[in-house]
């Protein structure tokens, strides 16, 4: 599996996300984190798949082929919460957050679901958090780190 073909993995469970009314279609991004800093004009909620992550070359084969390419990204999920919105309970902050964790589980599951079925190896999801105020003082945020191992060049 190529590096491209993963993304547009993340991206296609992204894509195919469904949601319910009142809540809006998921917005997938291939950007820096600080990418929620800009444009007013963003669209949320959205799931940024950061576009620098680190990587390593393991498994050489005995031909000097490269036999596998392990990543480790970082995966966010955003969405609004303007002050005006907060209001005075705080029991709406967890709810709110609670409700991006919900969908970040469920893009998760989707993703794992098209990597099997792409026949791609296990992606690990590391220890993650939920965020407010962190990029944007308008956002919550849960970031959930990713390992994932590929099979690139093998010649087996």
């Amino acid at each position: 599996m190529t590096y491209e073909a993963l993304v547009n993995i993340f991206k296609a469970a992204s894509d195919a996300y469904a949601p319910t009314l009142p809540l809006l279609p998921l917005n997938f991004h291939y950007d820096r984190v600080w990418y929620n800093n800009a444009d007013a004009n963003n669209k949320y909620p959205s799931m940024l798949f950061e576009r620098s992550p680190d990587f390593e070359f393991t498994g050489l084969q005995s031909n000097g082929n490269v036999g596998l390419q392990t990543f480790e990204g970082k995966l966010f999920f955003y969405d609004v919460y303007h002050e005006e919105e907060r209001g005075t309970d705080v029991n709406e902050h967890w709810r709110k957050q609670s409700r991006l964790n919900d969908l970040a589980i469920q893009i998760i599951g989707d993703i794992n679901g098209l990597n099997a079925a792409a026949n791609g190896r296990h992606i690990d999801w590391g220890k993650g958090f939920l965020a407010m105020d962190v990029h944007n003082p308008s956002l919550v945020q849960v970031t959930i780190p990713f390992t994932v191992t590929l099979k690139v060049a093998c010649a087996i």
